[in-house]
């Protein structure tokens, strides 16, 4: 299966890079590096396999090739070109890794890496002979965007705190306020619980109750993972459940002690992206990446996508600017960008997150999106989804 996977990969590469031969002599040539983690725990099969909503379905090198591919003809009317690289770092000398960064000239980095691995990257990046602008694809964590912050760091994917304040500002919209909160008993189940309490402060709801959740087959803790038990009482108008595994959040939607809708990890979901939103050009980008890559596209693909249009953009609009210029430009929030969401997208200033509408989603459907109709900004509607500049604790801008 990985070798197929691989196979494949480098038939879309060649493919587009017939595309990207050169009619005449350009004036500038742009490497973008795709840098993953081998053996990423998150790309294991029986991940993939289970398919849950919310979780990456794979890495996401096609969907950046997509997006090099619908941009050519701008890219090549202005003199430049775009390719794609692919590199998977095993984790363990950064040294290395920044030498083999330096050695493939690589200008643009996306990175599919986790929290702690962007980190490290953050510590030595300075060392890097081209300062690259760094799009960060597949991470959703505040931290990056908050004390680890960095000023070429860029943040396609959306925040868990975005994603935490869509969702209860959905809730708050409908008057359902009063929530039963289910948590993992992993220690980033409690750190994604730490997030959405936040949330639901910010936008008024009530917490009747909290619950730690156990998924195990010992029978003395059978009480601990039965969904009717832990939903039975207090009164409320909503289950939320916060499970980064996945798998009792999976199986809890149609099991609650009452009638009642699930969401957070399970049943209702916050998402960047969501195949079945069908406007402004959404379907054709997600059957464009079904046909390639015969599953569906996930939040960390349109991320992938999003980032490679994003410096395109940016490129177009100041064909002879420099890296420096370009990362500026972006950083800034002065180009804004079409992510097929019906609304202008642009980067924060303060912590290089992209603003975004985040879908309300389940595994048929798109419900709706945020920020909701009512809800207030004194600049930018946007900014209530995640860390307003008065309270980001970004301080390297």
């Amino acid at each position: 299966m990985a070798a197929d996977r691989s196979g494949f990969a480098r038939r879309v590469f060649a493919w587009g890079a017939l595309w990207l031969m050169p009619f005449s002599v350009w004036a500038a040539s742009w490497q973008i590096l795709v840098l993953g983690l081998r053996d990423d725990p998150r790309y294991e099969r029986k991940t993939l396999e289970q398919a849950l909503i919310g979780k990456p379905t794979g890495r996401p090198l096609v969907a950046a090739q997509i997006a090099i591919d619908e941009l050519k003809d701008n890219l090549q009317d202005s003199g430049n070109q775009v390719k794609l690289q692919d590199l998977q770092w095993d984790g363990k000398s950064t040294t290395e890794l920044l030498a083999e960064i330096n050695k493939r000239k690589a200008q643009v980095l996306l990175l599919d890496l986790p929290a702690e691995q962007q980190k490290a990257l953050m510590e030595v990046f300075g060392k890097i002979t081209t300062t690259p602008i760094v799009f960060n694809i597949s991470e959703s964590s505040d931290a990056l965007r908050g004390a680890f912050c960095h000023p070429n760091w860029l943040h396609t994917l959306p925040s868990e705190r975005m994603l935490a304040d869509a969702m209860a500002q959905w809730l708050a919209a409908r008057s359902w306020r009063d929530v039963i909160v289910l948590v993992g008993s992993q220690p980033q189940d409690q750190a994604l619980r730490d997030v959405w309490m936040g949330s639901i402060k910010r936008y008024g709801l009530k917490v009747k109750a909290e619950r730690k959740f156990v998924l195990s087959g010992d029978p003395r803790q059978r009480e601990a993972g039965n969904p009717k038990l832990l939903t039975a009482e207090p009164a409320h108008d909503v289950v939320m459940v916060l499970d980064t595994v996945g798998e009792f959040a999976k199986a809890l939607p149609y099991n609650t002690a009452l009638p009642r809708p699930v969401v957070g990890s399970g049943g209702l979901v916050p998402l960047a992206w969501h195949t079945s939103w069908e406007r402004y050009g959404a379907p054709q980008l997600s059957h464009r990446f079904q046909k390639l890559t015969n599953k569906q596209m996930a939040s960390q693909d349109w991320a992938s996508w999003m980032a490679v249009k994003s410096f395109a953009t940016a490129l177009d609009e100041e064909p002879k600017a420099t890296l420096a210029q370009l990362l500026h430009k972006l950083r800034s929030g002065t180009t804004t960008l079409d992510g097929f969401k019906g609304t202008a997208l642009s980067f924060r200033p303060w912590d290089g997150q992209l603003r975004q509408g985040i879908f309300m989603a389940h595994g048929e459907a798109v419900a709706g999106m945020a920020p909701v109709e009512g809800v207030l900004h004194p600049k930018e509607i946007l900014d209530t989804l995640g860390a307003d500049e008065p309270e980001s604790l970004c301080k390297r801008r």
